[in-house]
């Protein structure tokens, strides 16, 4: 249960709008922040006032990207094979350690994307009736994808020739696709999400787009009609043109995308999930390859020739290198960035989230406070319509939800501070970690 009131004084304030700012006080009742200020906040009796004493305190951080259900699996090491890598009752245990990991981290509330078995759905339930920790969820379920799709005609073309086919679900012509996106709201769906180009982070972009206008219209349509996203595995630029502009809220990667489609996402008002992080892990991975060992454990098969191996991470390399060049352009030009990437990998497991930011402050050289906008308020706004959060959500703001980071340092002058500093997480008004002191007035 939240305490009656907790007043913070002497913050750090990023309140996610304005610059930050130095003795500022905040209080929290409830689920509600209910004062934001220079002056101190009233402490009534039996408050808990708490002297941060310079310490930062900024919004709830968001996953915009989280896979669930990707983790260690019992036979395979922890390589998840969408969906397919182990039963459901185990990946439902799976998707509770990383619901609590990524509390833990501080992220307070997270954005689905793609899922078998309804996971998100049965571990939003789980966390409503205290069966789990975890943050705040917008659940995302199957994975649209149309025949001939990088799911169907690859290495992984077996799933289509079983009854389970993982977190993918085939489908053919706008009126499958709207059965579908029927379908998977009614199971509890927050999101909807679409397979639209292959490649990004370990396979180099084609520029094709799987899907006809007919098709992602069909699903704006139903998901808009409720209230529901959609977002779409999006790395080219047909692709992205093409999404943006039939409606998709995501667009998820966007490597290859070009001014053109920067104007269409930002006259879309849509929000894109560049995702480097997992380039650059794969990169590593694949540029240090003993092929003593053998042949390259990754490919369209099961494995590649040196030859091939080289010419995939010149075309991954390439785009990489583009992709990096056009962020800043994309956050000049006002789109809605949001972190999160695809963890669960042995390459970036769970927790591991701090790493991306530092790819776009270190590597890439986007301001830190900027990055922590992506990383908490940008993605708390996306996730808000769906839950009803409303407009503000993300922002340390009188009356809005109390969901909140102290950090024992200053994540602008050194966003690294965020991965072994965070001091107390407050999710909906309630401590989930209290490394503080605090009197009782």
């Amino acid at each position: 249960m939240a305490e009656a009131r907790v007043v913070f004084q002497n913050a750090n304030l990023i309140d996610g709008v304005g610059a930050p700012r130095t003795g500022a006080s905040v209080a929290i009742e409830g689920n509600r922040i209910v004062h934001v200020g220079a002056d101190k906040a009233p402490a009534s009796a039996g408050a808990r006032v708490i002297d941060l004493a310079g310490k930062t305190l900024l919004p709830g951080l968001v996953q915009g990207h989280f896979h669930s259900g990707f983790g260690p699996t019992p036979t395979l090491g922890a390589a998840p094979l969408l969906g397919l890598e182990a039963p459901a009752p185990y990946l439902g245990m799976v998707a509770a350690r990383n619901a609590h990991t990524a509390l833990q981290c501080g992220v307070t509330g997270v954005i689905g994307s793609s899922n078998g078995d309804n996971l998100d759905v049965c571990l939003r339930e789980a966390m409503i009736l205290g069966l789990v920790e975890g943050p705040r969820i917008a659940a995302c379920g199957h994975e649209f994808m149309a025949s001939g799709d990088m799911a169907d005609g690859t290495n992984r073309s077996w799933f289509m020739g079983i009854e389970n086919p993982g977190l993918t679900r085939r489908l053919d012509g706008p009126i499958a696709f709207r059965q579908a996106a029927r379908e998977e709201i009614g199971r509890g769906c927050d999101v909807i999400k679409l397979s639209a180009a292959p490649g990004h982070g370990s396979s180099p972009v084609r520029d094709v787009c799987y899907l006809t206008r007919d098709e992602v219209e069909a699903v704006v349509a139903v998901a808009h009609e409720h209230g529901k996203l959609v977002r779409a595995h999006c790395p080219s630029r047909s692709a992205i043109l093409q999404c943006a502009r039939a409606g998709v809220d995501i667009i998820d990667h966007a490597d290859r995308i070009d001014a053109e489609g920067i104007e269409a996402v930002v006259k879309a008002g849509a929000s894109v999930t560049p995702s480097l992080l997992w380039s650059v892990r794969f990169l590593q991975f694949a540029e240090s390859w003993d092929y003593a060992m053998g042949p390259f454990p990754i490919g369209e098969g099961f494995a590649e020739t040196h030859e091939q191996v080289q010419r995939r991470l010149r075309g991954v390399r390439e785009d990489f290198e583009y992709t990096c060049a056009i962020v800043p352009e994309m956050a000049k030009a006002g789109v809605n960035l949001v972190c999160g990437d695809d963890y669960g990998f042995p390459m970036m497991p769970h927790g591991d989230y701090v790493s991306e930011f530092e790819v776009y402050t270190k590597q890439i050289g986007i301001p830190a406070l900027e990055v922590l906008r992506w990383a908490s308020t940008n993605g708390a706004k996306v996730m808000a319509g769906p839950l009803g959060l409303g407009p503000g959500h993300g922002t340390i703001a009188t009356g809005e939800l109390a969901d909140l980071c102290v950090v024992d340092g200053d994540p602008v002058a050194d966003i690294s501070c965020l991965r072994d500093r965070i001091v107390a997480i407050v999710r909906d008004g309630q401590f989930v970690r209290d490394g503080l002191a605090g009197a009782v007035a």
